[in-house]
């Protein structure tokens, strides 16, 4: 998988959430039942998990208007196929309620692809399958600028990176950037009438002048290569915590038909007056791209609970959720004080207040989370040290506690099987599969006052789902984390086919 890195540990400001009870009905009405038999798609010969206790498994399912509208056998979903419908045969396949990452850094995850490392690599073929990988990602025509090529590596002409990149050009330096390959689009971009594969001197300075001055800052190209990494992996849903308020430019790239993921977008806490004068609610906008939530974060220290206590009353009285970083006991500790004194303040609500990250914490304020129905947003592959270390899930999940499960991209990999394997191979603190799968499901969808709306594949739901390569129900637990997405449906769209 894309950058997989090792768990750092850090204090990332994070995420917050979602509504209060009356911002679902910020949310479009949910759309009727369609009557029809036309489906707009249909998926047969599925293993689904709906994760629905009603309807818990299928074979098949329908789609209209961006809804399910029909799950159950193969032949009563067959039906539903007219002229114009897409089906798609799943083979036997694990279907899944797409994934919902209650914990990320949206543009940081785009901006990885922004510069590609090739310090560690040896060969042209494996320059060639990084290259390949990131054509596969980012939007079409997005310069792929790299550095670190070994000096004894050649290209002899464009023809072996026009291959893998025929539309995006293509920039690489050499481990000494005095020279770089590159493919023809980029010659072509540099007013370059040649075929080299590699340039130099000034034909090299034509070339980087080609190159946007905005590369590493043109955030709606980044936020749609963050999309489409999220799509290849099966993530349909993403909260953001980092506070860069971009939900204008993500509601102009769903209007461009360019965002593949639903945003749930956070503003830092420091904003929380001007959010109030906006009038902004939890759970606020369209069913692509909300907002509503202000994080902050806490060491658990007496003053900084003083100081934030007010903060985070008026932000929950004027109905906005809250969220705060915690990482070890005193933090966790402070952090459930804080929402403790607010709820107290402010009476009975569904405010869903979290704690972000909620690592470390002490087993006796586990109970704290249950009695207050505080949302423990967990990263169990950032925390993951193997079996018998990290956090201890099933204690939590025993006590009652909502969790819901994330990554903290782009600090590790985006990919939910890494936080699924770390949270069923941690001994005797893990959960099941199911449970792991439902706090990356339904528990994220419940962070963000979306419950009714996504989590589960049931009828009148919204139609985001996936398609894996093998069924992490019933393999080895120790092989889910190389488990792949082959096809990814977000409001009953397919956004991404393997290959």
């Amino acid at each position: 998988m894309w950058f997989t890195r090792k768990s750092k540990v850090l204090a990332s400001c994070i995420i917050l959430g979602a509504a209060s009870a009356a911002a679902l009905f910020a949310w479009p009405p949910k759309a009727k039942v369609v009557q029809s038999n036309a489906a707009d798609l249909v998926v047969v010969n599925g293993n689904i998990r709906t994760l629905d206790a009603k309807q818990p498994r299928a074979e098949a399912l329908a789609v209209n208007g961006g809804r399910i509208s029909a799950i159950g056998s193969n032949d009563e979903i067959r039906k539903h196929i007219g002229p114009a419908t897409e089906v798609i045969d799943a083979k036997g396949r694990l279907v899944l309620p797409g994934f919902n990452d209650s914990h990320v850094h949206f543009t940081a995850i785009g901006n990885q692809f922004s510069h590609l490392d090739l310090r560690e690599v040896r060969t042209r073929e494996q320059i060639i399958q990084r290259v390949k990988e990131y054509v596969e990602i980012v939007p079409r025509g997005r310069w792929i600028i790299g550095a670190g090529i070994p000096e004894d590596v050649q290209f002899e002409n464009t023809a072996v990176l026009d291959a893998v990149s025929p539309a995006t050009p293509v920039l690489l330096y050499y481990s000494i950037p005095k020279r770089a390959a590159v493919n023809a689009a980029a010659l072509k971009a540099g007013r370059l009438n040649n075929e080299k594969a590699v340039v130099a001197d000034d034909e090299m300075t034509w070339v980087r002048s080609a190159v946007p001055r905005d590369h590493a800052t043109n955030w709606a190209e980044i936020a749609e290569t963050a999309s489409n990494l999220a799509a290849s992996l099966g993530v349909t849903t993403v909260q953001d915590v980092h506070s860069d308020d971009l939900a204008e430019l993500m509601n102009s790239l769903d209007r461009q038909g360019k965002l593949k993921t639903r945003i749930y977008d956070c503003i830092g806490i420091e904003k929380y007056r001007e959010a109030i004068a906006r009038g902004l609610k939890a759970g606020s906008g369209n069913s692509m791209v909300r907002g509503g939530c202000v994080k902050g974060m806490t060491e658990g220290a007496e003053d900084e609970i003083e100081e934030l206590t007010p903060i985070v009353t008026a932000a929950d009285k004027a109905g906005i959720q809250v969220a705060l970083h915690a990482i070890g006991g005193r933090s966790v500790s402070g952090a459930l004080t804080i929402f403790e004194n607010a709820a107290k303040a402010n009476g009975i609500g569904d405010r869903r207040f979290r704690v972000e990250h909620a690592a470390r914490l002490r087993n006796a304020d586990i109970p704290r989370f249950a009695r207050g129905v505080f949302i423990a947003s967990m990263q169990p592959f950032l925390f993951y040290g193997g079996p018998e270390y990290g956090d201890d899930y099933a204690a939590m999940s025993a006590a009652g506690v909502k969790l819901a499960f994330g990554s903290d991209a782009s600090m590790i990999d985006l990919n939910p099987m890494l936080g699924i394997h770390a949270a069923v191979n941690s001994g005797r603190r893990s959960v099941s599969v199911e449970e792991a799968v439902r706090a990356y499901t339904v528990g994220s969808a419940y962070a963000e006052f979306a419950e009714n709306e996504k989590g589960t594949l049931a009828v009148g739901k919204l139609a985001d789902l996936a398609i894996h390569s093998d069924d992490i129900f019933t393999i080895d637990r120790v092989r889910i984390k190389d488990v792949r997405t082959l096809l990814t449906v977000v409001n009953g769209r397919v956004v991404f086919r393997a290959g």
